[in-house]
């Protein structure tokens, strides 16, 4: 592959075309942001669309968006000069804006508001992710769609399961269904996955909750081999719908309930009603925890309370 001669002397991350034969001289990431696009389900049209692109680096994304006939503003924390975007956006006389920013600090009164908002290969890397989430929402228009792809994992989940529990090779991919449906994630700090700033990897099932709770709706995500990058494990990539009905998710100010009177027995009476619907195989477990909660009540009630 030929490096554009604009390029010759630059170094950068992804290596994607910028002109016919002509490419950026990426180093790590080699990419067809077309295909990328397709694949998460952008579509081919986008005239008339306000466009984020979050994450935008050296601007793969941000160039394809704004070829498809989007109004494009980019947004990173890289400086667009160290980067190669601002060198491309040169070569191909863009008119793309350059925001340099953290997701955490982006709202819509200093960026506006957005139709469609790119989230590609980025919520990994964050130790908020859900905050990042409701920030985007506020960014977008009722309705407005959040297209959003990175990293899970399922399959590193489901290939130490087997391992732990010395399963044979055959069970890898119902072991793999089985824990991408649980709305759980893997904080990797032990840099078990990636590198030292990858940080959340959740499952089809945790990320489909986070954006619900994160003011969206109609969200259909799915876990595929990935024409991003070609990476070890499978990534997340869907789409998600800006909710009307929940316009400013971050603006929640409590996350616990707060009471209003003293904590009494009616709180248990809640626990019980949850029990009775356990099926019926469990019922000596039930029990058991019947009378845990009486023995509990019992002690709560033997506890003298001392005030500061």
């Amino acid at each position: 592959m030929t490096v554009h001669p604009d390029l010759s002397e630059r170094t950068c991350y992804h290596k994607y075309e910028v002109e016919p034969g002509l490419f950026t001289p990426g180093k790590f990431a080699e990419l067809d942001p077309k295909i990328c696009l397709d694949e998460i389900g952008v579509a081919s049209d986008l005239s008339g669309v306000r466009a984020l692109d979050i994450g935008a680096w050296d601007g793969p994304f941000t160039f394809e968006l704004e070829r498809r006939g989007a109004q494009v503003t980019a947004m990173d924390i890289q400086d667009p000069d160290v980067t190669v975007f601002n060198a491309v956006k040169k070569i191909k006389n863009s008119s793309a804006t350059y925001v340099r920013s953290s997701v955490y600090d982006a709202v819509r009164e200093s960026l506006g508001i957005f139709d469609l908002v790119l989230f590609a290969g980025v919520y990994y890397h964050l130790k908020n992710p859900v905050l990042a989430l409701q920030r985007i929402r506020r960014l977008l228009a009722d309705q407005g769609i959040l297209f959003i792809e990175g990293s899970s994992t399922t399959d590193y989940l489901a290939a130490r399961l087997r391992q732990e529990l010395n399963l044979p090779r055959s069970k890898i991919d119902a072991l793999a269904n089985v824990v991408d449906r649980l709305p759980v994630s893997y904080f990797d700090i032990e840099q078990e996955l990636g590198g030292w700033s990858n940080w959340w990897y959740p499952t089809t099932g945790c990320l489909e909750a986070v954006l619900l709770d994160s003011g969206f709706r109609n969200v259909s995500c799915e876990l595929k081999p990935s024409a991003f990058n070609n990476y070890l494990y499978r990534r997340l990539m869907g789409r998600a719908e800006a909710d009307p009905g929940n316009p400013q998710p971050d603006e929640q100010t409590r996350e616990h309930e707060v009471l209003t009177e003293e904590y009494t027995s009616t709180n248990l009476s809640a626990a019980r009603r949850l029990i009775a619907r356990l099926p019926p195989g469990l019922k000596q477990e039930t029990k058991r925890v019947r009378r845990t909660i009486r023995k509990t009540r019992r002690t709560y009630r033997q506890i003298p309370v001392e005030l500061p």
